[in-house]
């Protein structure tokens, strides 16, 4: 089953996160605005999964290559349970909670950090060309989140608490997340920002 779930990762997240749009779309005939946003980027993450590992593909090995480290071929498959966890939890629990807009904006602000993360990669990684996999799914999160943020702001549906809670929330999850991808693959923080300060 340990197998399955690894070699199998990208369909099964893509399978269980269609399901979800699937299943709400049966049971809610009448999202509400977050909830629309909310389905949106179960769409925006997935292909952003896709373009990353697959189509092109080859995220992980311009993280070996700044990092200065071959991983294994399964801790690579392995690192990206983690991820599919943050994604399920990260649109699920707001769905059901979509009153509570704060959880709304912890998508969207990963949306803009990832479109920041994949900039400043093409930096670190020193590309020969001005793109790192995944960047053209982080641009379209980027603008769709900078559009939902400035709907939500004029429409004074979120507070600038909310905005401070969705970003701390974002950046724990996220942490944690990458904490235990980085722990599946044999590397701590301290090894992440050695590198990065190396690189400047």
């Amino acid at each position: 089953m340990k197998g399955f779930l690894i070699k199998y990762n990208l369909e099964i997240l893509t399978i269980l996160m269609f399901s979800f749009v699937t299943v709400v779309a049966i049971f809610n005939a009448a999202p509400s605005i977050t909830q629309k946003i909310l389905i949106a980027y179960v769409f925006l993450f997935t292909l952003h999964e896709w373009e990353e590992n697959r189509f092109p593909g080859g995220f992980v090995n311009i993280m070996e290559g700044m990092i200065g480290k071959k991983f294994s071929e399964e801790a690579k498959e392995l690192s990206h349970i983690p991820v599919i966890i943050l994604l399920l939890f990260i649109h699920i629990i707001p769905y059901l909670f979509d009153s509570v807009v704060f959880l709304t904006l912890i998508p969207v602000f990963l949306g803009v950090f990832e479109g920041l993360v994949h900039t400043i990669g093409v930096k670190l990684s020193k590309a020969k060309k001005f793109y790192t996999p995944g960047m053209v799914t982080a641009y379209m999160m980027l603008i769709v989140s900078v559009f939902n943020i400035y709907y939500l702001v004029t429409n004074n549906m979120i507070t600038g608490k909310d905005c401070l809670l969705g970003i701390i929330c974002m950046f724990v999850s996220f942490a944690i997340m990458q904490n235990r991808v980085l722990a599946i693959n044999g590397i701590s923080y301290k090894d992440m920002f050695n590198i990065i300060k190396a690189k400047k």
